[in-house]
């Protein structure tokens, strides 16, 4: 692994260990994650995680072979604060990703940076032509931070949920590699 590959100015992103579970739980069973932890997929997204649950999910991301998830800690003082996951289920030319902080560190740009890195290392090292992600609609938080970093709605499942008793749409948001080194060139030349 090149060095600084998975670096942020603040933060260094690692591979999760079993020690990690303590957190990760306390983390996505905090109330604001509930629909937007970005865990396996056969993980309920809805229900308090019991210790056994977040130990199976660290294991399923250790046997992942076709993508990565990684610990997003901060650089000062090595404290877990979320995770990044990077995969390409369907096609290593259209990867996804999904990142989540936990909810006393959001609202601080790390997502932001984390993103952006994540991003970085799949169009500079795969022959991604698009990264996508999912966004539940209801999530306009989510949605924003999506746009804010280049992505664009590219569809949507309608009603492929349901959230306090109303039906919610997922929509699916990408960013092409042209529209990501076009703005990567605009940030580097203002």
């Amino acid at each position: 692994m090149t060095e600084g590959r998975f670096e942020t100015s603040r933060t260094i992103l690692r591979g999760l260990e079993a020690a990690d579970a303590e957190r990760l739980q306390a983390y996505l069973n905090a109330p604001t994650m509930i629909g937007c932890r970005y865990v396996p997929w056969r993980i309920p997204d809805i229900a308090p995680l019991s210790r056994t649950q977040v130990e199976g999910i660290l294991e399923a991301w250790s046997k992942e072979k076709k993508g990565f998830a990684l610990g997003i800690t901060l650089r000062e003082t090595g404290e877990l604060v979320g995770h990044g996951e990077c995969n390409w289920h369907w096609d290593t030319h259209c990867p996804g990703i999904g990142i989540a902080i936990a909810p006393d560190h959001q609202r601080r740009g790390l997502g932001s940076e984390v993103a952006s890195r994540l991003i970085a290392h799949l169009f500079e090292n795969t022959p991604a032509h698009n990264v996508s992600g999912w966004v539940a609609s209801w999530n306009e938080a989510g949605l924003a931070f999506a746009k804010r970093l280049g992505f664009a709605e590219s569809g949507r499942i309608p009603r492929s949920g349901i959230r306090d008793g109303t039906y919610v749409d997922a929509a699916m948001v990408d960013i092409l590699r042209p529209e990501w080194a076009a703005a990567r060139e605009g940030a580097d030349g203002a």
